[in-house]
């Protein structure tokens, strides 16, 4: 039964993307990813995150993240505290499929992304471009699961490097999983071990576009 739930919780499907692995601003249109009945209240997150230079004109960028989240009172969730003013998120979006928005300078095309909350930042160049590279963590709906992906703005486009699946702790520190090694960029994956008791950590080789 262990071996079932773990494999389940590992199971990071998602609904069907480009090849980076980006959806499109069709995929936020409500006549095709319909609105789910829901309990609770609509919040609407937005967030402004700085970072470094990742189009290579030398200034540093910015990115504005957007999404939404719904909570509940504590009476809907069966707390004894029906009176409390406090609310607890759930995973749902009040859609069917939930995304992400992430949007840039006008020279930068937004990226949305499946998930029901993302953590964005920048780190160190891989590829040798002269630009630094976009780190996004996003919750889905496996636990304290999520993906990793490593994105580099390379062409004027987005292109995914790597991904890589994730437990969510309370160090969000994802752009020291980012390391190098000799003339190698590796980025760390969270694994179980072969009982599903333990998650260490393992090098996933980092291969370069150019």
């Amino acid at each position: 039964m262990l071996f079932i739930l773990c494999s389940i919780l590992m199971n990071l499907n998602l609904y069907a993307q480009d090849k980076n692995g980006l959806a499109t601003l069709k995929d936020l249109d409500t006549t095709e990813n319909l609105v789910r009945p829901y309990k609770g209240r609509l919040e609407v997150i937005k967030k402004t995150i700085p970072l470094d230079d990742i189009n290579g004109d030398k200034v540093a960028d910015s990115a504005y993240v957007s999404y939404k989240r719904v909570v509940m009172a504590d009476k809907d969730m069966g707390s004894n505290l029906a009176n409390s003013i406090d609310s607890t998120y759930v995973k749902e979006c009040g859609q069917n499929v939930c995304y992400c928005r992430i949007k840039f300078n006008n020279t930068i095309p937004e990226i949305i992304i499946e998930g029901y909350s993302v953590v964005v930042k920048s780190c160190k160049d891989v590829n040798r471009d002269g630009k630094a590279e976009l780190l996004i963590f996003r919750e889905l709906e496996q636990f304290n699961w999520g993906i990793l992906s490593l994105y580099s703005f390379y062409n004027n486009q987005w292109q995914l490097l790597n991904d890589v699946n994730v437990f969510l702790d309370d160090d969000p520190a994802y752009e020291n999983r980012i390391l190098k090694l000799s003339s190698n960029y590796y980025i760390l994956e969270d694994t179980w071990n072969k009982d599903y008791t333990i998650i260490s950590r393992k090098k996933v080789l980092i291969k370069s576009i150019k």
